[in-house]
């Protein structure tokens, strides 16, 4: 495709997120501080929106409106109002939950995981799926996180999509990326324009979980999952740590090691973005060339992830077991 395309893609969607940032300015879209937040100011939510709307703007400017696309974009436009809605309104858990099922299963029937895999097989599908997605979603807290784990995912999605084997249209890779870069002109700042609110990690998370499946469903090679490992490392064992403390895992929460690190040591939310992002790029380049080469096997993916974990939980051992002040 021609760059003058993505120019034009880019411009355009830079400007479709400054009027968003307008409008929710307007109707007072923000993201007010609580015991919860890592940052101190109003900030608007929903600025990852622009991630559901280069899928809209993909789907028709490259006239990908038929199947599979078409189920894809209608899967993500659940998620999206679903998600926007729980923004501006917080909604009960269980209707989020059948929103999540309804849209992987479209996901699941583009990708004929049904028709592939086993009745026995298909229910942890959905349990690992929806798990990562609020995975994704939770660690959603700091400004730069979002926006760097993201474009390190799509771009090394994009290097096997160009260099290994086509297992979707490049053309929606570039799109997103290109999304992504915008939103973190206006995210990662010492003081963000913007979060990506649940309209923007869910997207993206569903996106990621589609691209992730879509390619293992092709190769059949497990490293893939290297390309989730920093959130489901984080997300994981703050799951497994809540769990041992006997809390209740649907309350909020600070437990997450970037919480921990931005709330109780004071480290600028950016140092520990960028820090999550080259451990995951790590991850990714050594899933990349791994992959090229024609590794697929499981240890390559268990070694690397056990490693960074054990070194997860030496750091949040000893903060936990520091004094406090």
């Amino acid at each position: 495709m021609n760059i003058t395309t993505y120019i034009i893609l880019a411009i355009l969607l830079f400007v479709v997120e400054i009027i968003y940032l307008k409008v929710a300015k307007k109707y007072n879209i923000i993201d007010n501080p609580n015991s919860r937040s890592s940052h101190t100011t109003p900030t608007i939510r929903g600025g990852g929106i622009i991630i559901f709307l280069a899928f809209i703007i993909y789907a028709i400017w490259f006239k990908q409106l038929t199947p599979p696309y078409s189920y894809l974009i209608v899967s993500i436009s659940l998620v999206a109002i679903i998600s926007f809605v729980d923004d501006l309104v917080s909604l009960s858990s269980k209707i989020r939950i059948v929103v999540h099922i309804l849209a992987f299963t479209l996901i699941f029937y583009t990708l004929n995981v049904f028709g592939i895999y086993s009745i026995f097989i298909i229910p942890i599908y959905y349990i690992v799926a929806i798990g990562f997605l609020n995975i994704y979603n939770f660690m959603d807290g700091i400004n730069g996180l979002t926006f760097l784990n993201t474009l390190a995912t799509f771009a090394v999605l994009l290097a096997l999509n160009t260099y290994y084997i086509d297992f979707t249209d490049n053309n929606l890779l570039i799109v997103l990326i290109i999304a992504t870069l915008v939103f973190g002109v206006f995210n990662y700042r010492n003081k963000p324009k913007c979060f990506a609110g649940d309209i923007g990690s869910i997207t993206i998370g569903l996106a990621i979980i589609y691209f992730v499946i879509s390619f293992y469903i092709k190769t059949n090679n497990p490293l893939i999952f290297l390309a989730l490992s920093m959130y489901l490392i984080d997300g994981g064992l703050t799951i497994i740590e809540r769990l041992i403390r006997k809390e209740n895992l649907f309350k909020p929460h600070k437990r997450h090691l970037y919480q921990v690190l931005a709330n109780d040591l004071k480290i600028n939310h950016l140092t520990i973005s960028t820090g999550y992002f080259v451990i995951q790029m790590l991850f990714n380049v050594f899933a990349y060339f791994a992959i090229l080469k024609g590794h697929n096997n499981i240890f390559l993916l268990i070694i690397p992830i056990g490693f960074v974990s054990i070194i997860y939980l030496t750091i949040k051992l000893k903060i936990n077991n520091k004094p406090r002040v």
